[in-house]
């Protein structure tokens, strides 16, 4: 097992969401995001385009019994989307790049190496309405899971 720190499951979260998205079209703008999203970040992130931002939250490590440092945390990626030029609209296109994530999350690592696989039944997503989005033509949803890895002991 590789052990990993939190950014580079940051890095490679973002990677990887990268990678799904290469393919979509119009083209999905994969951003990190330092912590806690707040209505201020919500507000300055508000786009027409497609876009995703990834963070890592809440992490904790346990020393399991074979002296491994385990971490534990949540991905958090909240996906943004506008009206597409009126042609689809933002809740309609919001979704499209929400579910491509959804869809590649069950029994993936993320392409990362991490403990476990992402079991389905984690993976949460919620409607992240706020009014100045609305006001800017933009719709939001946020999508979360569990990771766990192994992070490298400090001598």
């Amino acid at each position: 097992m590789t052990e990993l720190t939190a950014d580079l499951v940051l890095e490679g979260l973002k990677a990887w969401a990268e990678q799904l998205y290469q393919a979509a079209s119009p083209k999905v703008e994969v951003a990190l995001h330092g912590g806690r999203f707040s209505v201020a970040d919500l507000e300055r992130y508000a786009t027409k385009a497609r876009a995703c931002r990834v963070a890592l939250e809440g992490l904790k490590f346990e020393l399991n019994g074979r002296g491994r440092l385990i971490a534990h945390g949540h991905a958090v990626v909240v996906v943004l989307a506008g009206d597409a030029g009126r042609a689809i609209p933002r809740a309609l296109n919001v979704l499209q790049v929400a579910s491509t994530l959804q869809a590649a999350l069950p029994g993936s690592k993320c392409g990362l190496e991490l403990e476990d696989t992402i079991d389905a039944k984690n993976v949460r997503a919620a409607n992240l309405y706020h009014a100045g989005l609305d006001k800017a033509g933009t719709a939001a949803w946020v999508i979360t899971w569990p990771v766990k890895f192994e992070h490298p002991r400090v001598p």
